[in-house]
């Protein structure tokens, strides 16, 4: 992780890789969401005043700020160059959806190891910091769900596994680690079979309902990888966008061009490089 900025300039300077902002622009807009070319209004909902966020139906685990570095989560310090990283990342993030009232991004990945769902949530981590922006990380990887034991929440959280199997109440599985202005839905465990959980009526009605309930809310969901299941393509027909990681010297370029032509050009937004492992 600490190599993230030069695997980013590699990006840069490689065009058969590309960074974040550097996904397709020249295909069809996405549906009802063409970019306003006027100046952002504040009271248009695009850039909201800073928010000030007191967790009362979310469960808080204080977890120590030196088990989130030791775990990678690198966006805490904010005196890393890392972290620097994750607040450009999400900068361009901003540039790139806000206007176009997108508030919710998939991140997904082209195989096993390329560290999707530590860059997941540092970039949640990262958003959360903006002054003007509160963030819930959804965990939808249900075959290797990781994302709790990052965050420090232990392997025993519930989480959406429950809602779906137990009908237990979505507002008792909100869960923050301690970081100011962020949440989060763990899995909550493996399940079977996933992509029938995943393509039901009640996913697509459990997300669209996260899209709306906040305007000044950025949903950051973690997905298997895209090469191993068809989970991934499932979720992104409910999301505005896309991020792929891949991870530099590792994942080859045929991975990124047959694993690109999947999502619809209007939602994937780019690759981002990454050297770290799960």
């Amino acid at each position: 992780m600490s190599r993230i900025t030069k695997a980013l300039e590699m990006a840069k300077a490689d065009r058969a890789f590309l960074s974040i902002v550097e996904g397709p622009k020249n295909g069809p807009p996405h549906p009802a969401r063409e970019l306003k070319s006027e100046a952002p209004d504040h009271d248009s909902g695009f850039f909201p005043p800073p928010v000030e966020v007191e967790f009362r139906q979310t469960r808080v685990v204080k977890v120590l700020k030196e088990d989130l570095l030791r775990n990678r989560i690198v966006a805490l310090d904010q005196s890393s160059e890392a972290a620097e990283c994750f607040n450009h990342l999400r900068t361009r993030l901003f540039q790139r959806t806000r206007l176009a009232g997108w508030n919710t991004v998939q991140i997904t990945s082209f195989g096993v190891g390329e560290g999707k769902s530590t860059l997941a949530a540092n970039l949640a981590v990262s958003i959360a910091r903006d002054t003007r922006q509160t963030t819930l990380l959804v965990e939808l990887d249900f075959r290797r769900p990781s994302l709790a034991r990052l965050l420090g929440l232990g392997p025993e959280c519930l989480g959406l596994k429950s809602y779906f199997f137990d009908q237990t109440p979505l507002q008792k599985l909100f869960v923050s680690p301690g970081i100011k202005k962020l949440a989060m839905l763990p899995a909550g465990g493996r399940v079977e079979s996933p992509a029938e959980l995943l393509g039901s009526s009640k996913m697509e009605a459990l997300i669209s309902e996260l899209k709306h309930r906040y305007r000044d809310r950025y949903i950051i969901f973690d997905t298997p990888a895209i090469s191993l299941c068809p989970d991934p393509l499932i979720i992104s027909e409910y999301v505005d966008s896309v991020i792929m990681v891949a991870r530099n010297g590792w994942t080859t370029r045929d991975s990124i061009r047959a694993a690109a032509e999947k999502i619809a050009r209007d939602k994937f937004l780019g690759v981002l490089m990454n050297e770290a492992m799960e």
